[in-house]
């Protein structure tokens, strides 16, 4: 896989799933946004592994996990919006619409091309097994005009006339029998007329089918658990921010990083009262 231009933060790709959670339309991103999703994703394996081989039972490894987790599962959601996305431009093109592909990547661009192609030959399914020729054309393929070839002309001959043959008598009338008179058939042609042929209708221009608003795609809430923090912690990293907390004080995590710190007798649990 080639290097990224800028590594890209978990922060950074928050941003982009809230953007394409609330848009009906594709939110232009970076060229390089998958190369920089998979780039994350490894970086954040690489983290949680150095620290899950300095402690495993800390809370600075759980942290680095649950992180590693949500980076999954977001990048999932977005991959899964964008895609229905462009599944709907790629219909809508197929249909005749003009769309505009800035806001794609040149992977999501050869995805496009191939479900336009996919929609064109669906739609003209009705017409094929009607037996009605289709052909397939692309709006923006080049005419080419054939040159023509001048082909030289032959030289005329003038026929040779063929020998004279020796004029023969004239036959005479009485040599013909009489040939009876025979009625005709049809005396009056018959005309065609196309006053009772119905004139094709016009057909009206079809409108472009508006994409359905996405489906919003709730995501699941963690668990969480209040501690009352015993001693000060170095910083550490959680699933959504970053913690640097001190004694006495009263905070909110999520439940796996409270129960590391509770087995390290570093906090205690805070039941609220009713």
């Amino acid at each position: 896989m080639s290097p990224v231009m800028q590594p890209m933060t978990f922060e950074e790709l928050s941003q982009i799933h809230r953007e394409e959670m609330k848009g009906r339309y594709l939110t232009p991103c970076r060229p390089d946004l998958y190369k920089a999703m998979a780039d994350l994703l490894n970086r954040l394996r690489l983290e949680y592994d150095r620290q899950l081989a300095i402690d495993p039972d800390s809370v600075m490894s759980e942290g680095a996990n649950l992180r590693r987790k949500n980076a999954e599962s977001i990048s999932k959601v977005v991959i899964s919006l964008r895609t229905k996305k462009i599944c709907n431009k790629a219909v809508l093109s197929a249909d005749g619409a003009n769309e505009q592909l800035d806001a794609l990547t040149p992977e999501e661009r050869e995805f496009y091309y191939q479900i336009v192609d996919v929609s064109r030959r669906h739609m003209s399914t009705v017409d094929r097994l009607r037996g009605k020729k289709t052909v397939d054309t692309r709006i923006d393929e080049i005419v080419r005009h054939e040159v023509p070839v001048s082909i030289p002309k032959p030289e005329e001959t003038v026929p040779e006339e063929p020998p004279k043959k020796a004029q023969e008598p004239a036959a005479a009338e009485d040599d013909f029998p009489p040939m009876p008179d025979v009625p005709e058939m049809f005396d009056d042609p018959m005309e065609e007329t196309f006053d009772d042929i119905p004139e094709p209708e016009e057909e009206a221009p079809q409108q472009p089918v508006e994409a359905e608003p996405e489906p919003v795609v709730p995501t699941a809430r963690m668990e969480t658990t209040l501690l009352r923090i015993l001693e000060d912690l170095p910083p550490f990293v959680g699933p959504n921010r970053n913690y640097e907390l001190h004694k006495e004080d009263i905070v909110t995590l999520p439940t796996p990083m409270a129960k590391a710190l509770i087995n390290s007798n570093k906090a205690v649990a805070v039941n609220p009262g009713p």
